[in-house]
C-alpha cells in the first residue's frame, strides 16, 4: 500500500522533521495520547478522528478495547495496515453503530467540523453515563487576530480560545476542565513567535468576510508564491544535509499539560458525562 499522503491535515509518525515547528507538533500529538492513558485503563475507548492510527495504538496499551474511526477510508486502511493489536479495531465513522464507550478521545478534530454543536452532541450520545470525553484543539490566542481573521491552516474551519470553547461546551457538559498545552520556554517560545508571525503574513488571505473557497485559494497561492521566490533566491534549507537538528534534544517529556502555563499553543478539554 502506498504511504499516507502527508498533507498536514493529519499527523503521521515519522523520524525526519522539516523544522522545529514540525517537531513540536509531533511531540504535542504524542503527548496528548500519553496524557489520555491515565483515563483509559481497562476501559472501552473510542478514538474519534483517529487519522493514521498511531494514537489508537498508544491507547490500546492500557485500554480494554479501542475503536479508531475516521472519515477518510485512506486513513483507515493505513491504520489497519500499520497498527495492529488484539484489542484494536479501525473503521470508517459511517460504520460506527449505536455503541457506547467509557472514554472518547477526539484530538485536533473539532476545528475541522462544519457544525461543532452537532459534533459535541454526537460524542455525548456515544458516551456511557460517567464517561469521559477528551478533546484537543489549537489555542486561538496566539494564532489569529480576534474578530477579523479566519484560520491560516486551510483545513481548519474554526479555531477557539479557552473562553470561546468554554461557552460552547457549557451547552452540553457541566462538569469539565480546560487545560493548556505548552512546553519548556526554549521550545514553546519559538513556536509562539512563529504563530504570531504566521497570522500577520496570512492576514490578507484570511480576512473574516472571505468565503471558505476564497480563503483556501489565497492560502494555496501564498504557498505557491513562497516556493517560487525561494527557488529563485535559492534559499538554503534551515538544516544542512547530514546535520543533526538541535531541536531533536527535546522529547515528549518537555510537553506540559496544565491549567497554569504562561504560553499555550493548544487546549486540552476533559469533559465528564453526568
Amino acid at each position: 500500500m502506498a504511504p499516507l499522503a502527508d498533507t498536514g491535515e493529519r499527523h503521521i509518525l515519522k523520524t525526519e522533521f522539516f523544522d522545529c515547528a514540525d517537531y513540536y507538533g509531533h511531540l504535542l500529538h504524542i503527548a496528548s495520547y500519553q496524557f489520555a492513558l491515565q483515563y483509559v485503563t481497562g476501559k472501552k475507548v473510542l478514538d474519534y478522528g483517529c487519522g493514521s492510527g498511531y494514537g489508537a495504538q498508544i491507547l490500546s496499551e492500557n485500554a480494554q478495547s479501542v475503536t479508531g474511526v475516521d472519515v477518510s477510508n485512506e486513513a483507515v486502511s493505513y491504520a489497519k495496515e500499520n497498527f495492529t493489536s488484539n484489542n484494536l479495531t479501525f473503521k470508517n465513522i459511517d460504520e460506527l453503530a449505536d455503541e457506547k464507550f467509557d472514554v472518547i478521545v477526539s484530538f485536533q478534530v473539532i476545528e475541522h467540523v462544519r457544525n461543532d454543536k452537532t459534533y459535541l452532541k454526537k460524542l455525548k450520545e456515544l458516551l456511557n453515563p460517567g464517561g469521559i470525553l477528551l478533546l484537543t484543539t489549537p489555542d486561538k490566542e496566539n494564532r489569529l487576530f480576534n474578530y477579523i481573521q479566519k484560520p491560516w491552516n486551510k483545513y481548519h474551519l474554526k479555531e477557539y480560545s479557552a473562553k470561546s470553547i468554554e461557552t460552547l461546551i457549557k451547552q452540553f457538559f457541566i462538569d469539565f476542565e480546560i487545560l493548556k498545552i505548552s512546553s519548556i520556554p526554549e521550545l514553546v517560545l519559538p513556536e509562539i513567535k512563529r504563530r504570531k508571525k504566521q497570522r500577520i503574513i496570512t492576514l490578507p488571505a484570511t480576512l473574516f468576510f472571505y468565503p471558505n473557497f476564497l480563503r483556501v485559494f489565497l492560502l494555496d497561492f501564498q504557498v505557491w508564491l513562497y516556493q517560487k521566490v525561494s527557488a529563485i533566491l535559492k534559499k538554503k534549507p534551515i538544516i544542512s544535509s547530514g546535520e543533526k537538528p538541535s531541536f531533536l534534544k527535546y522529547s515528549v517529556e518537555d510537553i506540559i499539560i496544565s491549567k497554569d502555563v504562561e504560553f499555550s499553543t493548544d487546549l486540552m478539554l476533559i469533559l465528564r458525562h453526568p
